[in-house]
């Protein structure tokens, strides 16, 4: 099973809409999204989108267990790992930096995935998803980052891209199709 990631920050919830709307109801893979914002804002995020997703949206709980043809959002005021067994989520404060942490999350998914984990960098500022990209990366995953053309603000994919670690630079729009091919193979 194919485990995709998702990073952003300033202009994420629009990019978020645009992408996750996109995804087909039969989309093989576990979506996770870290989208930084406070914890009332992911839980009105995830109820905005409830209306335009074609799978079951979630906002991730401690103990959760990923499951396929499902997206999860991780609260804004938590950080995101898997424990094993069973890939159940947990949930950690850290008011030290941003939450919740993209490097963090996708360096967890990396772990227990390997390389059926692919990372998505969207708009933001800063370069949060940098060292979660390089996780992807070393354990043979695909890093997809927005390209600065459809970006609000070019900050985290940028600095994914000039690290090294994207394989593809997209336009929003072109995303989920791309991840459609990736993870359901069409």
């Amino acid at each position: 099973m194919k485990a995709v990631v998702i990073g952003a920050s300033t202009g994420g919830p629009k990019a978020l809409e645009t992408l996750l709307s996109k995804l087909p109801g039969d989309f093989d893979g576990v979506v996770v999204v870290m989208q930084h914002l406070p914890l009332n804002f992911t839980v009105s995020m995830v109820e905005r989108f409830e209306s335009i997703v074609n799978m079951p949206i979630h906002h991730i709980q401690m103990g959760d267990v990923l499951k396929p043809r499902n997206i999860y959002v991780v609260p804004g005021n938590k950080h995101f790992f898997i424990v094993t067994p069973g890939l159940r989520v947990f949930l950690l404060d850290a008011a030290e930096i941003i939450q919740p942490s993209v490097d963090m999350g996708f360096t967890s998914v990396a772990e227990h995935y390997g390389p059926d984990t692919i990372g998505v960098v969207l708009t933001g500022m800063g370069n949060d998803g940098v060292l979660g990209s390089k996780a992807i990366k070393q354990v043979g995953g695909t890093v997809i980052v927005q390209d600065e053309d459809t970006s609000i603000i070019y900050g985290m994919p940028f600095a994914v891209k000039l690290a090294g670690f994207a394989d593809e630079v997209l336009p929003l729009d072109k995303i989920p199709e791309r991840l459609v091919e990736l993870v359901n193979g069409k």
